[in-house]
Order: C-alpha cells, then structure tokens, then sequence
C-alpha cells in the first residue's frame, strides 16, 4: 500500500484530492489520527465521488490544519494531485546586482544560469487583514522532491494596502538539474505554512540578454540589440525571434557559433507600418537553443508604439556658389548665387516661392553644371515680361522634367508635383540685375516650417541667411544694402 502526505493550514478552503488509478482499498487520515476507508463507509473527513478511472475526494469542513495522509492499494500505476484555495501564494524571480543608472536588482529573464549564484526575489500574498504570517526561507526541490538547497529569507519591502510582501534570498550556486520552489513558514499562532510552486525550472547554460528597449515609431524601422552570453563549451547556437504584430523585418544570423565562456552580438529589425496605433504593446520573443545540447533559453521584450515626435525644424539654405561683379553701373552686369535647399526634419520639402527680387529662380533636381550656372545672361526686362505672362496668367509654372524656374508673383512651386522625392535637397540657382540688389525666398516643409532666405548681391563665399521662422520673429539684414551704397557714393566722388 502506497502512502502519500500533505499539508493543510489554516488558510486553506476547498480541498480536494484527484487520484488516477485502479484502487482497492482507500484509507485517509486526518492530522489528529481519525481514519476513514473511503471506499467502504463515509464519515465526517471527506466524501468520494468515483469515475472510470478517477476518484475524487474532498474534505469536509471544518478541516483541520495540519498533517494529512492517504494510503491507496492500486493495480498497476497511481497518480495523486491536492488543490485548495488560500490566500497565501507567492510569484518569484531570479535576479542579479545591477549596477547600472540605477543601482539595485534586474530580473532575470527566461531560465537562471546553471552553477552560478543568484538572487531569488519573492512577493508573498498573506493571509486575511486580521491574521499574519512570517516566512523563514524556500527549499529548493528536485523532480523526487528531494531538497537540493535551503536558501534564507530576508524582508525587502511590504505593503499594508495589498498585503504584498516582498522577501529576497541569496542562491549559493543554482543547481544544476530542474527544481521547484518550496516556502515555509509559520501563521500568527505557530502553524507551519507551507507552498510550493507548480512548475519545474529548467537551469541552463546559455543565457539572452535584451540591451534596450527602444521605441516603435510608426512608418520606420527600429533595432533591438541583444547579447547571448555562453556559460558551457564552444558551441553552435541558433537564434529564433517572433513578434505578435508581424513587425519583423528580418533577424541575423540564424546560426552562429561562441566560443567557451564567451559571448556574442546580434540584433533583430522590426518595421512599423505608418498605420500602427500608438500606444499598442509588441510582445517580442527572442528564443536562443543550443544545436548540441537542451540548452535554450529566452527573453521577452514589450515594445510600445510612440506617435513620431513633430518637426519643429524648419528647411535650410546653404550656399555653394557666389558670383558677384557689379559695376557702378548696375544694369551693365548680373549677380548669381547658387545654394542648396534641404528640409532638416524628416517630413521633407512641400513648397519653394520668391517672395522679393526681380531676378529668375531656377531649381534643378541634381547639381547643375558650372558652366550652365554661371553662363545664364539676365533676361531684358521685355523677355521678363514674356516669361510673367506665361507663368501668372495661366497659373502654371514654365519647367520641364530637370528644372524649375519662379519669378516674384509666381505661386508657391508645390515640390512634390515637381521632384522625384521631397526628402531629397534642391539645388536653386538665383540670377539678378545688379539693380536688384536682394532677394527673398520662402521654404515651407510638409508640417508647415517656414524658412526666410535673405540673398543680397554682396554675399561672397557664403549665404547671409537670417532665417525666420513661423513664430512671428522677423530679422532683416541690410548690411549688402549699406555695403552696396557706400560703393556707389565712392564711385561718385571719383
């Protein structure tokens, strides 16, 4: 006749007991000696209700706490299972020193390494407002229930509102082979208290190491860094990543080798479309299996979908040409400048108007040659005149596939009808008569940036570019005005 035990304390409501097997004799026995052969007679201890196959037995109230055993004779083989409701429960981790930003303990994730030591962090559910428990320390059990290690328990934190209690014990050298978790202690009138948890942690020797948890921003693609850390032999390792979303873009290398007591570094991409919520959570599993043993292990990273940040940033102009010669006489010469039109942010180039001047804005979608950016000759002011009647009347602007070109009055030039692309830069070339001593271009971004580019006829080598954005704030310079003024007055005097 086998025997089986178990313990009941005071916190413990609804007890019954599950057996599979074929029994011919049934015997329970309650802590304080009183029998019952469940098969042959009832009594106050329990009822049964018999299946093919399976009995099941539970305890009638009241229960008492203590030590319970049930003898069974069976033919052939016998499974015993006890459940019951309590108040007392517990959830752990293992954990190790983190001496990061914030110093403290980082939870361990997937299985702890075998052979190493460890903290072990639990949060213990007591028993009802009115009553306490204290809890001395967990024994490590193997597959046979044999104790493997006894580990201490400390008080790290408690909460009075929840009846949360946090304890953490220091794990010597984790085993090496699978064990449960046991907690023991005692009820505020010396009853032991006992739990233990349902599953069997799996040591292993290969461990997955999460290094950031970026954000997912929507419309673009974000990388996850990861280390596997070797804690056996050199071996083969292969690395499998799966996402609840479908946002994996890919994930290198499938298969790599590491040497003994080494570690090695990979990443996994992740695309998120334009169309993903934010707020939405991505659970992401990165599983890391060893190609000659059990080993494996595994991380979870949670991954939240963010709005973009907006683009506060307006476009820029930067100067790459500038040729300027005027004479005393202004109509006998031209000034060129040539620049470069890009957006800073990342919502890309949406409109390009010439707010002031009397001279051409041509745009090109590639660096024009030298020799076409310096050989334009100002238009006479009738080909001027020509060019405004075909560009205003009709509201269209004169360009072809390669270029663009705006005069003042001419609406703002929509870059996206025009160019190839609106994150790409333009390359902009202005022509004036020397009598046009300044110009204004306006920039605007796809988010509505605005950028004021000042030109005047006395930029050498660089552009005076005083911008001004949409917040109202205005800045003009007249230093090419003034520049300009003194060269005449000296010219007269001669």
């Amino acid at each position: 006749m086998s025997s089986h035990s178990f313990r009941v304390d005071s916190s413990v409501k609804n007890v019954t007991l599950h057996v599979t097997g074929i029994l011919t004799e049934c015997i329970l026995t309650s802590p304080s000696e009183q029998s019952l052969s469940l098969l042959s007679e009832e009594g106050p201890l329990a009822e049964l209700e018999r299946f093919e196959g399976l009995y099941r037995i539970r305890l009638l109230s009241p229960i008492q706490p203590g030590q319970w055993k049930l003898q069974a004779k069976n033919d052939g083989h016998l499974t015993f299972n006890v459940i019951g409701d309590s108040s007392v429960d517990f959830l752990y981790y293992f954990a190790t020193v983190n001496n990061e930003t914030h110093p403290g303990l980082a939870r361990v994730e997937g299985s702890p390494v075998a052979g190493v030591p460890a903290f072990l962090v639990l949060a213990v559910t007591d028993l009802a407002p009115d009553e306490e428990a204290s809890f001395s320390h967990v024994t490590l059990l193997g597959a046979d229930r044999e104790s493997l290690q006894q580990v201490m328990l400390n008080l790290s934190s408690s909460s009075s509102s929840y009846s949360v209690t946090e304890l953490v014990g220091w794990v010597e050298v984790v085993p090496r082979v699978p064990f449960c978790v046991r907690l023991t202690g005692r009820d505020s009138r010396g009853n032991k208290l006992e739990r233990v948890s349902t599953e069997m942690v799996q040591p292993t020797h290969v461990q997955i190491q999460v290094l950031s948890v970026p954000r997912l921003v929507p419309g673009h693609s974000t990388i996850v860094n990861f280390n596997i850390l070797n804690h056996g032999p050199a071996r083969l390792f292969s690395l499998s990543a799966n996402d609840d979303c479908g946002y994996l873009h890919k994930r290198e290398p499938h298969r790599f080798h590491v040497a003994e007591q080494g570690s090695f570094h990979g990443l996994v991409d992740l695309f998120t479309p334009a169309t993903a919520q934010s707020g939405a959570t991505v659970t992401l599993t990165l599983t890391v299996n060893a190609l000659d043993s059990p080993d494996s292990n595994y991380a979870v990273a949670y991954l939240t979908v963010v709005p973009p940040d907006p683009d506060t940033s307006p476009p820029s102009c930067s100067a790459t040409r500038v040729q300027s010669t005027c004479p005393s006489i202004c109509n006998e010469s031209n000034w060129i400048i040539s620049l470069v039109v890009s957006d800073r942010g990342r919502s890309g180039l949406a409109a390009l108007q010439l707010q002031k001047g009397e001279g051409i804005l041509t745009l090109f979608h590639s660096p024009p040659p030298t020799e076409d950016s310096l050989g334009e000759a100002q238009p006479d002011p009738d080909q001027q005149q020509a060019h405004r009647d075909k560009t205003t009347s009709g509201g269209h602007h004169h360009h072809h596939r390669h270029k663009a070109r705006l005069e003042k009055g001419d609406p703002p030039l929509n870059v996206s009808e025009w160019a190839p692309s609106s994150s790409q830069p333009l390359w902009v070339r202005y022509t004036s008569s020397c009598c046009s001593a300044q110009a204004e271009l306006l920039v605007w971004d796809t988010a509505g940036n605005m950028k004021r580019c000042h030109l005047t006829s006395g930029q050498q080598r660089q552009l005076r570019d005083r911008s001004i954005e949409t917040n109202g704030a205005r800045q003009i310079t007249l230093r090419g005005v003034f520049s300009l003024l003194l060269v005449l007055l000296w010219s007269s005097l001669l």
